[in-house]
């Protein structure tokens, strides 16, 4: 008989751990989306804020920037995305930017680069010719990037 209960008890525990979750909602509420993806741009509502629009405005030039680059070469390195984040007016100094490059030197799928400016980081990454920007926080460090890509 202990034999016979030792092999229903997996399907116990299934049991109880599927109509317990399911039984975690309360009654009538439907179960949580999952977030939403975060806008390519930065949208202004009117009548906000005048600063906001001067963040609209580098974000647009450094997408016309890093659309430049992506033209000429679709894959660009560290340096080309510095050189884009300079033409868009971003002090090399304060840009970061992702490797170009594994460690184990296999070319990677995408180069991001980043600039604190006004508390907030903005953003720039091509991946095979195409041109993502936007808007995030700035991390506690000071830093957009986890350690130090300057």
């Amino acid at each position: 008989m202990i034999h016979a209960r030792r092999n229903r008890l997996p399907l116990l525990i299934v049991t109880v751990l599927t109509v317990g979750a399911a039984g975690l909602l309360a009654p009538g509420a439907a179960p949580a989306k999952a977030p939403a993806s975060v806008p390519a741009a930065l949208v202004i509502p009117a009548g906000e804020d005048a600063a906001v629009p001067a963040e609209q405005e580098e974000l647009a030039d450094l997408a016309s920037a890093l659309k430049a680059l992506a033209a000429d070469d679709p894959s660009p390195d560290q340096a080309m995305m510095r050189q884009a984040f300079a033409t868009a007016g971003f002090a090399g100094e304060s840009v970061e930017v992702s490797l170009d490059i594994t460690p184990t030197g296999l070319a990677v799928d995408s180069i991001r680069g980043a600039a604190v400016r006004d508390g907030s980081c903005l953003f720039g990454e091509v991946r095979e010719g195409q041109v993502a920007v936007t808007v995030l926080p700035v991390l506690a460090a000071g830093n957009c990037f986890v350690g130090d890509q300057r």
